[in-house]
């Protein structure tokens, strides 16, 4: 199938983010000491690496129509070369980073997807902003242990508060 421009124009400008995610991924990976974040990190570099492939199948024209959902799961084990890479980044800066990448990866795929004109195209990006959004709220858990909550509480005056500004201005 020949896809229109701005599929594979938005394919070529992933395929570009990913390379230097990917390379950003592998060098925080090196640095990682914690067993958890290192974990998720590692899928995370799996699962980019897939995308990469399938990005790579759907712009062939020979092939892209036999390419769906599915090979979003077919991930292979990655053997990272970390050579003395040393960032001087502290575990919770690396994981917030981490954090981040996943945060922008699936906002860009979903965005994308909802420009994209092939279905298969389409879902497929949508599916490859869920699993982004999984990796996210495996490091928000992940944040949870390890770095302290600065966001600062509500109360539950100001909540109730809100929430009936809200359901006065609705007529609720």
């Amino acid at each position: 199938m020949i896809l229109k421009m701005i599929d594979l124009s938005l394919m070529a400008e992933h395929l570009s983010v990913h390379k230097a995610e990917l390379d950003k991924l592998a060098t925080f990976i090196c640095s990682i000491q914690d067993a958890e974040i290192k974990q998720v990190a590692t899928e995370q570099y799996m699962i980019m690496q897939n995308h990469v492939k399938v990005m790579i199948a759907l712009m062939d024209p020979d092939l892209n129509e036999t390419i769906g959902v599915n090979d979003l799961h077919k991930w292979e084990p990655v053997q990272i070369n970390c050579h003395q890479i040393s960032l001087g980044m502290s575990q919770e800066n690396i994981l917030t980073a981490l954090k981040s990448t996943s945060e922008t990866m699936a906002n860009t795929n979903f965005n994308s997807g909802l420009r994209m004109k092939a279905e298969n195209v389409r879902n497929i990006h949508f599916h490859m902003a869920l699993q982004q959004t999984m990796l996210l709220s495996r490091y928000i858990t992940l944040m949870e242990k390890f770095i302290k909550d600065t966001a600062p509480e509500s109360s539950k005056e100001k909540q109730k508060e809100t929430f009936q500004t809200f359901k006065n201005m609705f007529n609720m």
